[in-house]
Order: structure tokens, then C-alpha cells, then sequence
């Protein structure tokens, strides 16, 4: 993997590391070295799972296609609003300038 790039892990993978943690059958150090990760992301994915439990790890870039339909629409919406503004700033320097 190049040096920079994140590595992402699935929900099943997060668990597992998570489980075996609070498992307590091994060690966490045996943990780390099973499962090739930061003893610092399993700590963090420990903890998030006892805020959300398994919620914790669900895919959060992943948007459902009517959050992406409602959000285009509040763009357009948000680009007319945009366009009016522009003409009305225009219009007052224009009148202000006139006096």
C-alpha cells in the first residue's frame, strides 16, 4: 500500500477484532499480530463499539439515492437563491452609486 493511503476495514473485520478483544481469550498484543493492525485502531474501534455497539461501523460514505436526489435538488435550489442574490447586490451598488 502506498505510504499516505488509509486502509479501510469491513464491518465483519472491525467486529471480529472488537470481539476478540473484549473477549479476553488472548492478549492483546496476540490480537495485533493475528490480525496485522495499530494496537491504537483497535483501541478506537473497541471504543466506538461500546458508545454505538455495532452501529459503530456501518458504512457512513455510502448516501441512499433518495439522500442524494434531496440533496441535489437543495443545490439547485441553493444555486437560484445564489444567482438572485448576485443580481440584487448589482442592483443596490448600481442605485447607490447612481445618488
Amino acid at each position: 500500500m502506498p505510504k499516505g493511503q488509509r486502509k479501510s476495514y469491513t464491518k465483519e473485520f472491525k467486529l471480529s477484532v472488537v470481539y476478540a478483544m473484549l473477549g479476553g481469550t488472548q492478549r492483546p498484543k496476540e490480537i495485533f499480530a493475528e490480525y496485522k493492525i495499530d494496537r491504537q485502531t483497535a483501541y478506537r474501534w473497541v471504543s466506538e463499539f461500546k458508545a454505538k455497539g455495532e452501529s459503530a461501523f456501518e458504512d457512513k460514505s455510502v448516501l441512499l439515492g433518495a439522500e442524494v436526489e434531496q440533496l441535489r435538488k437543495e443545490n439547485e435550489r441553493l444555486r437560484r437563491e445564489n444567482e438572485i442574490l448576485k443580481k440584487a447586490r448589482a442592483y443596490f451598488a448600481e442605485r447607490n452609486a447612481k445618488k
